[in-house]
């Protein structure tokens, strides 16, 4: 299945070059250091595993198979701390989460060539998150992470992710307007500046909406992007929950809303219909049942907001863009959900109802 042009998983594109450094390569000599680093005897690598921001390589060992994470530029020893401690917390409540290898003298990470390097046990996985079937065993689980994130306290450097792939309402209104002084520096197209002109319209009249909600709905520290390669399933049971880069306080609707997003964008022939909304509802009613502090009036009557909003994250990497062609990249990409979103709105008594 074609991975989401948001979701920063799967193939590097305009996206993550727009606004971070490259994604690592492995050093030569990289087998070797991890000889040398970790015990693990004999190593062979097996395969690029892919992901669009960290280098995540499948290697063999005698002992079995690890992937070895070379983190880009932007993550910190601080930040790094603060994801492993919260995969541990999570893994020691029932929700599975990757179990890190330590280095010859015991430390949880290492560093070659500048690169950050995490190594980790392998788990054996036949699926991921990127069906309607298996949303329904993930939206579970997703509400007992939440459960379990919303007691944990991190550092500074773990609440607030470097970038993220959803903006909040405010910079929403930050990063819209620079978009337009942007693609009208490059004289694009007149369909790519309706698209900027759609998305204007939708971060105002999604603030003017949802203005009065935003300050009551409860912020927790909260995954970041539940969705596709994130969430691994072996037999039809979720058996890892990865990549916590996107890690950080915010609306614990607004991590709902995103893998709804998703959802919708990459599955539903129609994500306008009845039939439609009648999952999403159910998924959220999965997600809120293994809350220990269920969902408010107000959170549902957020989500279709939220969800509609979730698309905007585009204006950040096209206001970022490098050229004029990634923006034409992003802006072809985005304008179905673009469209839909802005029908949410003009829908909108009808999705709260089917919320509420």
């Amino acid at each position: 299945m074609m991975g989401h042009p948001l979701a920063g998983t799967g193939t590097p594109g305009p996206m993550s070059a727009a606004l971070e450094s490259v994604r690592p390569i492995a050093p030569p000599d990289l087998l070797e250091y991890l000889r040398k680093t970790y015990a693990i005897g004999g190593i062979e690598l097996t395969m690029d595993l892919g992901g669009s921001r960290n280098l995540n390589l499948l290697i063999t060992t005698g002992s079995g198979m690890l992937v070895v994470r070379a983190y880009r530029g932007g993550m910190s020893l601080d930040r790094l701390a603060a994801i492993q401690s919260v995969r541990k917390a999570l893994r020691a409540k029932g929700v599975p989460t990757s179990v890190v290898l330590a280095t010859r003298s015991g430390e949880s990470w290492s560093r070659h060539e500048g690169q950050i390097i995490e190594v980790e046990e392998f788990v054996e996985h036949n699926a991921q998150l990127d069906s309607w079937g298996r949303l329904e065993g993930g939206l579970p689980v997703l509400g007992k992470a939440h459960r379990i994130l919303r007691t944990l306290n991190v550092s500074p450097a773990g609440k607030k992710p470097p970038i993220a792939n959803y903006l909040s309402t405010a910079e929403v209104q930050e990063w819209t307007p620079r978009v337009m002084k942007r693609v009208e520096s490059w004289s694009l197209s007149e369909e790519h500046l309706r698209f900027v002109r759609t998305a204007e319209s939708l971060a105002r009249r999604l603030y003017e909406a949802g203005g009065s909600i935003q300050g009551r709905l409860p912020v927790q520290l909260v995954h970041g992007n539940f969705w596709g390669a994130n969430v691994l399933f072996q037999g039809g049971k979720v058996v890892l929950v990865t990549d916590f880069d996107f890690m950080g306080e915010q609306a614990r609707i607004d991590d709902v809303a995103l893998t709804l997003y998703y959802a919708n964008s990459t599955l539903s022939e129609d994500p306008l219909s009845d039939e439609c909304l009648r999952r999403l509802r159910a998924l959220v009613d999965a997600y809120d049942a293994q809350l220990d502090v269920p969902l408010t009036p107000d959170e549902r009557k957020a989500l279709p907001l939220a969800i509609a909003r979730a698309p905007l994250a585009a204006m950040r990497y096209i206001a970022q863009s490098k050229t004029a062609d990634e923006a034409r990249h992003l802006i072809a990409s985005m304008s179905p959900d673009m469209a839909w979103a802005t029908s949410i709105l003009d829908d909108l008594d009808r999705w709260q109802q089917a919320f509420s």
